[in-house]
């Protein structure tokens, strides 16, 4: 349970985001105007989370763990970002930047040294997510990075059936399923998801929990429906990858681009090896930006 002390609510003339200081987590989206909520106000029982920063991997690990030479590391699916507490770097009415350094407990598990600064702004309908990861230590850094959000789905009154995701540009692949939640790229991605460049919302389309994109040639992707004009847009330069997360049933979605992925089934545990894994330069910062904008 977060407690409202480490709660921070930033505001436009149209919109409102509110993040705790644990894991940089987006805990509300909320358009003063209509007074619509778009994130989803997590039940425990049903998913622990509402958002969910993806560092220093993405998914899950096979067995938890990967490799650097001959040394194994434990490592928690999803990695340790999400559950550790940022500080407050710099914070005006409309913007907030925190920040989170590795410290003696993540070089247990992941032998590098690190400093995350992600950066909160809203201004008139959109709230933009900065992410700079920099390489504190004196060899080359390696590592996954992502930031998923949780919608609710309806935003209003409007049925399940009525939603759907829309893709910038039509893309080539189609969607690949987790298996014990790790992906096989071997597998013939599922193109029946996709209708030219939507992805239309029906009971079964999460039966497999997961749908992950590869290779993905849109800059953006948005939650629309049939009924009303309530939406949401997320903005994305140059992300290879994007999954989408519910189950039959529920009433929220995740949407998570990334810089990686989870591991594949026939993964050697080598990180240097691991597909989507980016390895940057001593010294040298590394920026992921997203724009979410609500209408």
């Amino acid at each position: 349970m977060v407690d409202d002390s480490s709660l921070i609510t930033i505001e436009s003339e149209f919109i409102s985001a509110t993040i705790s200081l644990v894991g940089a987590e987006l805990k509300s989206l909320f358009d003063l105007e209509s007074r619509v909520e778009y994130i989803w106000q997590e039940k425990k029982a049903i998913s622990p989370i509402s958002s969910l920063f993806c560092f220093p991997v993405v998914g899950k690990l096979k067995d938890d763990k990967y490799r650097i030479g001959r040394k194994y590391h434990q490592m928690q699916k999803n990695g340790f970002a999400k559950d550790m507490k940022f500080h407050v770097k710099s914070q005006m009415k409309d913007q907030v930047s925190l920040s989170l350094s590795h410290d003696q407990d993540t070089l247990l598990c992941y032998p590098f040294m690190f400093n995350l600064v992600i950066t909160f702004k809203v201004y008139g309908p959109k709230l933009s997510v900065s992410i700079e990861v920099k390489n504190m230590d004196k060899k080359e850094m390696l590592f996954s990075i992502g930031y998923g959000t949780v919608f609710n789905v309806p935003l209003a009154v409007e049925a399940l059936e009525d939603y759907y995701l829309e893709f910038s540009n039509r893309e080539e692949r189609g969607a690949y399923n987790l298996d014990n939640d790790l992906v096989n790229f071997e597998h013939v991605d599922n193109k029946k998801v996709l209708s030219d460049r939507k992805i239309n919302f029906n009971y079964d389309l999460f039966k497999h929990g997961e749908l992950i994109f590869r290779d993905l040639s849109s800059s953006s992707v948005a939650l629309k429906n049939r009924v009303s004009e309530k939406s949401i847009a997320i903005n994305f330069e140059s992300v290879p990858y994007i999954s989408f997360r519910s189950f039959p049933g529920a009433n929220f979605v995740q949407i998570t681009p990334s810089f990686g992925v989870t591991d594949a089934t026939d993964t050697t545990g080598d990180i240097m090896m691991k597909e989507g894994i980016i390895d940057l330069e001593q010294e040298k910062t590394f920026k992921m930006d997203m724009v979410y904008h609500i209408r």
